[in-house]
């Protein structure tokens, strides 16, 4: 029966698979040479066991001795190859020397081996009769006497054996048991093959020795380590795919969230302010290939601070998400829908008409049914609330070429939408950029105008029934150096936007003192001065310190200096208003309510303010019947003289005008009539022409 010699080369088979397995395994890993070095190591070990089982049918001499030295030859490359296997399985983390070092003298020995007559081990080689197995195979048998490098070859052999063991017992120590287990069992089948080999040696004994089935356990526990943690790091990496997946999968669903964060709205989910932009200039890229206009429709609604203030923000929040959810749901052709932020919404319409004039039609179409749509009543927590907007449109590719200037102009639009009045709908015309840049110049003007000088007073005077100057009107001008005088009507609002109203009344204030200190007395009598107090500055906590302190640095009498009001500063807190007004009167200064009948006061804030003029607005004067008698302003007359009011009739510019005036004894007037304002130096030269007489009643 055959056995022995099969066995090697189905030992030689096993090793060639696993060496190509583990070769092929370990070309792409890189960073991981370990399978390749094992890859290797088995694929010489195969070609040894072909050639020791071919050592068991020689039919020559000479066959004989070349294969014995590739048997040798191949064993000085098995050593160094397992040495760098076993630097790697161990993890040994400075193995380049003991590679270099096994490799040079595994190297010698193999030089030695190729040029020696026989081989590294042996002198010589002698056949010997052929060697029957108990088991009855017959096996080719040869002796050898040993050469004078064999103790070599031995000791490199036995040093790589004793540096094996100690890489284990290193692994046990650093806790790596389980790649620890292999490599000593296969170390324990080494030393068991070697203690057999010694016996055979020393006691001359013709028996095979299996010292070569050791390679191929080697192999196979090696082989079952490897692929064990290769399984090992399968498993891992495809738990880490999972788990890098399901990141991934958690990444793109955050990004997804910021994104749509980013482009939406939270409380109505519509699209924002930067997905509009975005959408527009799509658009806007879209209308000039086409050559079709589109439309930015833009809105507030008209009062929203009071339902925060009065219902709550919750409830104005639930408003806001109601009115995105209504208009999303009309039937608008809208490319977007959007709130802007706040209580602004928008709607971007493309698509319309190529000729400008029907364009703007069908974008104010769209409008109305908008505004249609939002005007139906709002019910939330048995309120019903019932709104209007005030809504802008601006038509694109037209003067606007780009995101910006488009929603710069529906922003006009509807600015001028809530000058109007609210509750309608303005398209954005060019003049509208005009009046913007000219209230910006007018701004940063005003904000120079006093450092540069531009501002100044100037006086109109008041003349009573009998022709005598009672006193003047201090009028602000400023007289810009390029465009001229630029009238109040434009700078004056501005100013109490903006808060240099308080600055302006300061500079009014302190001149109409000077003034009041340079007024030339005529016969013992000084004028007095009437100047225009804006609401906002009445509001100011420190109003009456601000007046008080600047007329007593002045050192004038404070009985010849009038602050006029107009009825709008009752609307703010008549409680306050009234407090002020009596602490200035009771230290002299005068109060006029001016421009009366154009606002809003009753009777009863008349009654509680300690007023001493009155001035009625001019409207009424140039509107005024001459014939028969203006009973409407005789009423106002009538009634300022029942509540002790001195009353001076403004705007009077012809002499019908006056006498029908004094007919309804009016006390006073003032206007084109008597005389323009006046700059300060003619107004003195005017004055000397005209006598300064006062009554008990009017100081």
């Amino acid at each position: 029966m055959t056995v022995f010699v099969p066995a090697l080369w189905i030992a030689a088979g096993i090793c060639l698979f696993a060496g190509i397995h583990f070769t092929l395994t370990g070309l792409p890993r890189s960073r991981d040479r370990v399978y390749l070095a094992f890859g290797i190591l088995s694929l010489i070990l195969s070609a040894y066991l072909m050639v020791k089982a071919s050592l068991y049918h020689i039919d020559s001499f000479d066959t004989l001795r070349s294969t014995v030295r590739w048997q040798l030859a191949l064993a000085c490359l098995i050593y160094p190859t397992a040495i760098w296997f076993f630097c790697l399985y161990t993890e040994l983390k400075r193995w380049y020397p003991w590679m270099l070092g096994g490799g040079l003298i595994f190297a010698v020995l193999l030089v030695i081996n190729i040029f020696s007559p026989y081989s590294v081990l042996y002198q010589n080689i002698v056949p010997r009769p052929p060697l029957t197995l108990p088991w009855g195979e017959v096996i080719d048998d040869y002796f050898g006497a040993p050469s004078r490098y064999a103790w070599a070859y031995y000791s490199a052999v036995d040093a790589t054996f004793l540096w094996a063991i100690w890489r284990s017992i290193a692994m046990w120590r650093a806790g790596a048991r389980a790649r620890a287990v292999p490599l000593i069992i296969y170390l324990l089948l080494q030393f068991v093959a070697i203690l057999q080999l010694e016996y055979v040696a020393n006691t001359n004994s013709r028996m095979v020795t299996f010292a070569a089935f050791t390679f191929v356990a080697l192999v196979l526990l090696m082989s079952g380590a490897l692929r064990r943690e290769l399984q090992q790091r399968s498993e891992a990496l495809a738990a880490s795919l999972v788990k890098l997946k399901t990141e991934s999968d958690r990444r793109h669903e955050v990004e997804a969230n910021l994104r749509y964060l980013a482009y939406h709205d939270q409380l109505t989910e519509l699209p924002n302010r930067l997905q509009l932009q975005e959408r527009l200039d799509d658009a806007l890229k879209q209308a000039r290939d086409s050559g079709r206009f589109g439309a930015l429709l833009q809105f507030d609604l008209d009062h929203f601070k009071t339902v925060n203030d009065s219902l709550g923000h919750n409830l104005g929040d639930r408003l806001l998400h109601m009115i995105g959810a209504r208009i999303s749901g009309a039937k608008l052709q809208s490319d977007c829908i959007a709130r802007l932020g706040g209580d602004e919404f928008a709607v971007l319409i493309s698509g319309l008409s190529a000729d400008r004039d029907t364009a703007r039609q069908q974008a104010g179409e769209a409008a109305a049914e908008l505004a249609r749509q939002l005007r139906a009543p709002f019910e939330i927590d048995n309120h019903d609330l019932v709104g209007s907007v005030s809504m802008g449109i601006a038509i694109f590719p037209d003067t606007a070429s780009d995101v910006d200037s488009v929603l710069k102009q529906a922003d006009l639009a509807v600015y001028s939408a809530k000058n109007e009045g609210r509750n309608t709908t303005v398209q954005f015309v060019d003049h509208m950029q005009d009046d913007v840049n000219r209230r910006l110049f007018l701004e940063r003007g005003l904000r120079h105008a006093l450092n540069r000088r531009e501002l100044e007073l100037h006086y109109q005077p008041q003349l009573d029934n009998h022709g005598q100057t009672i006193g003047a009107e201090a009028l602000l001008r400023w007289r810009h150096p390029e465009y001229g005088y630029i009238s109040p009507a434009e700078f004056i609002p501005i100013a109490e936007e903006t808060g240099l109203i308080h600055i302006l009344g300061g500079f009014v204030l302190q001149r109409a003192c000077d003034t009041l200190q340079q007024w030339p007395a005529t016969d013992g009598v000084a004028g007095r001065l009437s100047i225009n107090i804006s609401p906002w500055q009445l509001f100011a906590p420190d109003f009456v310190k601000t007046v008080t302190g600047t007329v007593n640095a002045s050192g004038i009498d404070p009985r010849r200096l009038t602050l006029e009001i107009t009825e709008n500063a009752f609307l703010h807190d008549l409680e306050d208003v009234a407090a002020k007004i009596r602490l200035l009167d009771s230290m002299g200064i005068r109060f006029a309510i001016d421009d009366f009948g154009s606002g809003y006061t009753s009777l009863a804030s008349l009654k509680k303010l300690p007023l001493r003029e009155l001035k009625i607005d001019q409207a009424f004067i140039h509107e005024m019947t001459l014939e028969p008698r203006d009973r409407f302003i005789e009423a106002i007359i009538t009634l300022a003289h029942h509540l002790d009011l001195y009353v001076i009739a403004e705007g009077v510019e012809t002499a019908a005008q006056q006498t029908a005036l004094a007919a309804l004894r009016c006390d006073a007037f003032q206007g084109y009539l008597m005389s323009r304002p006046l700059a300060e130096p003619v107004f003195f030269g005017w004055l000397r022409q005209h006598p300064a007489s006062f009554s008990e009643q009017v100081l």
